[in-house]
């Protein structure tokens, strides 16, 4: 992926709100606690990770395990696995 397009995800993450991650876990049919977006969001918006980086990519989502639940854990690998490969 390219820097700009790199650039343009880390701004839209930038904008999200925990009730944004809320919602979209409804999609998914996954209930996401409050605390729980909002955790997910500060581990996203202040770690260092790029779309180009895959082991980035894998280090933030095992960290992200440490603070989601079991169920949204699973979500999250699939969405991994959907979007950036396996891990």
């Amino acid at each position: 992926m390219n820097r700009f397009k790199d650039q343009y995800i880390k701004y839209k993450i930038s904008e999200l709100h925990p009730k944004d991650l809320v919602h979209y876990g409804a999609l998914y049919g996954v209930t996401v606690s409050d605390d729980e977006a909002a955790a997910l969001l500060k581990l996203v918006k202040s770690s260092n990770w790029s779309t180009d980086n895959k082991q980035s990519m894998t280090n933030l989502l095992h960290e992200a395990k440490e603070i989601v639940s079991p169920k949204t854990y699973v979500v999250l690998e699939q969405l991994f696995k959907d979007f950036i490969g396996e891990i």
